[in-house]
């Protein structure tokens, strides 16, 4: 959203459960809102080509660990998200693993893990965890393993009666200018969440943002663990 910012154009930041109840109470009309809340709500939305999916690793929504691996202890896990939540449930339970998870208010690492030997954190939290605690589950390689098909974590999101097409548009435009000046990017971003420039490199050419044919492959298959698990 960097370029978007430099335009003046007003971008609003939360956490992905907040970012959906702002869009239900009318508050935002364009939102790359969590996958399960579009699922769970799709005939009454419209998506857009931007989303927020991984490739393969995701680096932002993991599993940390007090301990060397993940073994049969609870897992804490931030309420900010719901479909970071049910993907590590689908995950657990196609690994045929048993760990309990506990919903915490909290969604620092050090917080969670006060709850647990294991937590899940996302976002820029995520990123800090890592660099301090033991990272014993990438959720994005886990379903890329699992299905061979791209997470799709957030998508662009208006209700049906609005057409965003334009700020969707813009958005794009602000994506492929950030693909470009990646270095600029970093930068910006070390200084602000005071994380390695080199790292943020990296972990920006782990997402893509453009809904293609292999990322809605692969939010049918999350829908269809959903349904098979009960979570949908």
């Amino acid at each position: 959203y960097y370029r978007l910012e430099q335009n003046g154009i007003k971008v609003i930041e939360a956490s992905p459960r907040d970012l959906a109840t702002m869009f239900e109470k009318g508050e935002i009309d364009f939102a790359p809102v969590p996958s399960f809340y579009f699922l769970k709500n799709k005939a009454k939305l419209r998506s857009y080509e931007f989303c927020v999916a991984s490739k393969s690793s995701v680096l932002s929504v993991v599993l940390v660990s007090r301990r060397k691996m993940l073994d049969d202890g609870c897992i804490a896990v931030t309420n900010q998200t719901s479909t970071s939540i049910n993907l590590l449930k689908i995950l657990l339970w196609e690994r045929g693993l048993k760990n309990e998870v506990l919903s915490v208010n909290e969604s620092r690492a050090r917080e969670l893990l006060k709850h647990c030997p294991h937590a899940l954190v996302i976002g820029d939290e995520a990123l800090k965890a890592r660099m301090n605690y033991t990272v014993v589950m990438d959720l994005g390689a886990e379903w890329r393993e699992l299905t061979g098909y791209p997470m799709v974590f957030g998508i662009s999101t208006s209700l049906k009666g609005r057409d965003m097409s334009n700020v969707n548009r813009k958005v794009m435009e602000s994506i492929r200018w950030g693909e470009e000046n990646v270095d600029a990017i970093a930068k910006e971003a070390a200084s602000k969440y005071e994380l390695p420039k080199e790292f943020l490199k990296d972990y920006f050419k782990t997402l893509t943002y453009r809904l293609g044919v292999e990322e809605r492959k692969g939010l049918e298959l999350f829908e269809e663990k959903c349904h098979e698990y009960g979570l949908l």
